[in-house]
């Protein structure tokens, strides 16, 4: 599968594929066109603007493109279902706990590749 490489304000570049792309296309308003993602490592949605070049590319690329300005997309996250064990107090707690630490995101990483 082909992956389209974007950047993320936050994050900086990430890898997408062409179905986490929405490509949105004005025929009316050659500023109005614009691609936006959510970002597959802090999730936030990005929005960019896309001239006629980077609509080409992403459509080359495999991305489909739409009419029209709708809502930006729901974040990615909110179409999944996730089915593990739900949050406790516990683990609140404990998050809270790590936020504390100077290394807490060295420690979250690594508690996220144990599973």
């Amino acid at each position: 599968m082909t992956t389209i490489r974007a950047t993320c304000p936050t994050c900086g570049e990430v890898g997408l594929t062409p179905d986490e792309i929405e490509l949105r296309v004005d025929d009316a308003d050659s500023t109005g066109s614009y691609y936006a993602f959510s970002c597959p490592s802090c999730f936030e949605t990005v929005r960019k603007t896309a001239d006629e070049r980077i609509v080409r590319l992403l459509i080359s690329g495999g991305v489909e493109a739409l009419a029209g300005r709708p809502a930006t997309p729901a974040p990615r996250l909110l179409s999944q279902r996730f089915d593990g064990p739900s949050i406790t107090h516990d683990d609140l707690l404990d998050f809270h706990a790590m936020l504390e630490r100077d290394d807490w995101f060295a420690a979250l990483a690594s508690s996220a590749t144990e599973d």
